[in-house]
């Protein structure tokens, strides 16, 4: 976070506390403390994505805090896979937020392209909905893994449906030690166009500035 250079600064799913839901809640809640500190120094809204415990039940989560060190708002994954489902719950709440003029909407890996052999689960067109509400940018965190047949469906669905919706999407995929990732990590634009689009290996930071109109 303190080596960041954008307004924005997004981390892919899960990557504060691991792909798991065996993670200690007490010291979670302290980084989240930390992490707010480290926007309110840096003068960044960060997304991150953390596993995230109540008395009942665990998520997978995207936290958003803003450069004033305040939490903006929560997400919790709506569409997690079946292997996601073995630790978590499904949220119930569809992540649309404004922060600084700029409405915009953040989901979690499966959510944005319910992949079929992940789990029998109707696909409730998430990013369409974002769509509809007036989001401009959707910023999907992800750990979706290195298995190269997933590449193609993934990476079209990224299009399709920014295109589809008329938003830039922001993608932050976990980097893989075993072998590229199957969905890049960069930026989208409306038009389906690839503007930025990293190393499929190892980890990367990018910053690119984006014009958004909002009516």
């Amino acid at each position: 976070i303190e080596q960041s250079d954008a307004d924005y600064l997004l981390f892919p799913e899960l990557s504060l506390t691991g792909y798991h839901g065996d993670f200690d809640r007490e010291a979670t809640e302290k980084a989240w403390g930390q992490i707010a500190e480290a926007c309110k120094k840096s003068q960044v809204t960060a997304f991150i994505g953390t596993g995230c415990k109540t008395d009942n039940e665990t998520f997978i989560q995207t936290r958003i805090y803003t450069k004033e060190g305040e939490l903006l708002g929560t997400y919790e994954k709506m569409v997690p896979t079946s292997g996601d489902r073995r630790f978590c719950a499904p949220g119930s709440e569809l992540g649309f937020f404004q922060h600084q003029g700029l409405p915009f909407g953040t989901l979690i890996c499966n959510d944005f392209w319910v992949t079929p052999g992940c789990g029998p689960y109707p696909d409730p067109r998430l990013a369409f909905q974002l769509g509809q509400k007036g989001a401009k940018v959707i910023f999907q965190a992800i750990h979706s893994g290195c298995s190269q047949v997933h590449t193609p469906y993934h990476e079209s669905n990224l299009v399709l449906r920014a295109m589809e919706s008329k938003v830039f999407v922001v993608t932050a995929n976990a980097a893989d030690p075993n072998g590229p990732v199957n969905a890049a990590t960069g930026l989208i634009s409306p038009a389906g166009e690839w503007i930025v689009q990293v190393p499929r290996e190892g980890e990367h930071v990018f910053v690119e500035e984006i014009e958004v109109t909002v009516e």
